[in-house]
């Protein structure tokens, strides 16, 4: 494909891959609520109707296909992924220019052309294109840095994929146990695997995960193949390799993605039942919870300790 239409596939899909009651902002009018940010329903109510008035003619098909609802949760994920990028660049320091914004819509045609039979605008092209640079530039600090040691298993069905899920959640000796009664009954199961960035970018979710989260997910979606690890270490000071160096922007951009997992455990992000739930593996709102590419899962809590006993009184 040439370059310009990757760029423009790119763009799309930054697009693409675009919320109660406690403390912190309220949830009334929020269409979600990322950390102490929220996003008000009618920011993307904006947003959805400048859609329909560019795209006059798609309107009836959208309607009739039943995906004017899909539209909403499109744009309300791009909008919970705009604010995750903007935190995470924040943490780590990192900027795009004005100039390197306008410098790639014109590499793509200018703002008509880039949005063009889809869901971004001229006038929200800017933020579109300022998230997929940041999660490019997130991707290429650390695809030289990382590294993840975990232990994995196999299964072929969501249902068996959740229960490994919950069972290496459990700690490190019950996953490590997990591991080896499937190793023993054939299944491909490993202990301690080492990976790089560059070894497999469809493994980027891992990476976005501190040591004692379970992920569950299929590689290559409806494979049947789901992928059950815990990740044991997570180091960015590790040595860089040849192989990373060859990493185009769209797997710099897709690790860059995964790697806001960290960002979205640590702030939270809670989405508007209006916009179905939150895939907390592939950051994204989906119609349901038994839509979401898999599982995510954090180690239990160490329980407290016990408070001191008092001294019993001098008499």
């Amino acid at each position: 494909m040439p370059r310009h239409g990757r760029l423009l596939a790119s763009i799309a899909a930054a697009g693409l891959l675009l919320a109660g009651c406690g403390s912190g902002p309220s949830q009334v009018g929020a269409a979600a609520i990322v950390g102490d940010n929220r996003i008000p329903v009618s920011d993307v109510q904006s947003w959805f109707g400048e859609v329909l008035a560019k795209e006059p003619g798609l309107r009836e098909k959208w309607q009739q296909q039943g995906q004017l609802d899909d539209l909403g949760r499109k744009l309300a994920s791009q909008l919970v992924l705009q604010e995750l990028v903007a935190q995470a660049a924040r943490d780590e320091g990192l900027t795009v220019t004005d100039q390197q914004v306008a410098d790639l819509i014109n590499q793509v045609g200018g703002p008509q052309t880039a949005t063009e039979g889809g869901i971004n605008t001229p006038e929200g092209l800017r933020d579109v294109v300022r998230t997929y640079l940041l999660e490019t530039e997130l991707g290429r600090k650390y695809v030289d840095r990382l590294a993840i040691t975990f232990d994995y298993s196999r299964a072929s069905t969501r249902g068996e994929a959740e229960e490994k899920a919950k069972r290496m959640a459990q700690g490190p000796a019950e996953a490590a146990a997990l591991v080896q009664e499937d190793a023993k009954a054939g299944v491909l199961a490993v202990l301690d695997q080492k990976l790089r960035p560059s070894d497999d970018p469809k493994l980027a979710p891992l990476f976005g995960a501190q040591p004692g989260t379970v992920l569950a997910f299929e590689p290559e979606t409806n494979s049947g193949q789901w992928l059950i690890a815990r990740i044991k270490e997570r180091r960015t000071d590790a040595p860089p390799t040849a192989s990373s160096g060859g990493m185009g922007d769209q797997m710099l951009q897709s690790l860059g993605i995964g790697l806001l997992g960290i960002t979205a455990d640590r702030v939270g992000v809670r989405l508007s039942p209006r916009y179905g739930v939150w895939d907390r593996v592939n950051l994204v709102a989906v119609p349901s919870e038994g839509e979401t590419a898999g599982f995510r899962l954090s180690a239990p809590a160490p329980a407290p300790a016990p408070a001191p006993v008092p001294a019993p009184a001098a008499g």
